[in-house]
């Protein structure tokens, strides 16, 4: 390497160094401010006895679950759910396969540095997670549905910016609508 490449390359480092750092929502540095963690504790196995009731369930027990990882992740959290994680490749259905994904999920309650229940409905598991999180000293929030918690904070943002709602939607906005549910999201 010629003194020259050598000189621009030095060059080159000292600027990455002094350059400043990406910086997440909160906008403080990265190394400074990593993202909280929060564990995601709802609902994810259907209780109904009847079986399209539990495929009903089910999907709605899920939906829940990724609106609440998009509200974290939006606010910059960290959403960790591991009942949307490890039921990927782990059969929820079968005893030892479920045990493997609480054990594992568990070990993520361990790693967050809060516990968020999102709604009133508290099953076997999230009971045990809710448990867990209070053994180690965890922060444990309570919440309403997700969808009720952006019901909520659009409302607060319509009194303290005196923007009216207009809970009247426009026929593409009601097609839109529609199409999110048709799809799942």
């Amino acid at each position: 390497m010629s003194a020259v490449s050598m000189n621009e390359a030095a060059k080159k480092t000292a600027q990455l160094e002094n350059a400043k750092e990406a910086r997440p929502p909160g906008g403080a540095p990265q190394e400074e401010h990593l993202p909280r963690k929060i564990f995601v504790c709802s609902p994810y196995r259907p209780t109904s006895q009847d079986e399209k009731c539990r495929k009903d369930e089910l999907e709605a027990n899920i939906r829940r679950a990724k609106m609440a990882c998009r509200i974290l992740s939006t606010l910059g959290f960290l959403p960790l759910a591991p009942h949307l994680y490890f039921t990927q490749f782990l059969k929820d259905e079968e005893k030892q396969e479920r045990n493997t994904g609480i054990q594992l999920g568990m070990q993520w309650l361990e790693e967050a540095d809060e516990l968020w229940v999102f709604g009133s409905t508290v099953s076997e598991g999230m009971a045990a997670e809710i448990k867990r999180a209070h053994e180690l000293q965890k922060k444990v929030r309570n919440l309403p549905e997700p969808g009720r918690v952006v019901e909520l904070l659009l409302k607060n943002i319509s009194e303290q910016y005196h923007v009216p709602l207009n809970d009247k939607k426009t026929e593409g906005q009601q097609e839109a609508a529609e199409s999110e549910e048709d799809n799942g999201e």
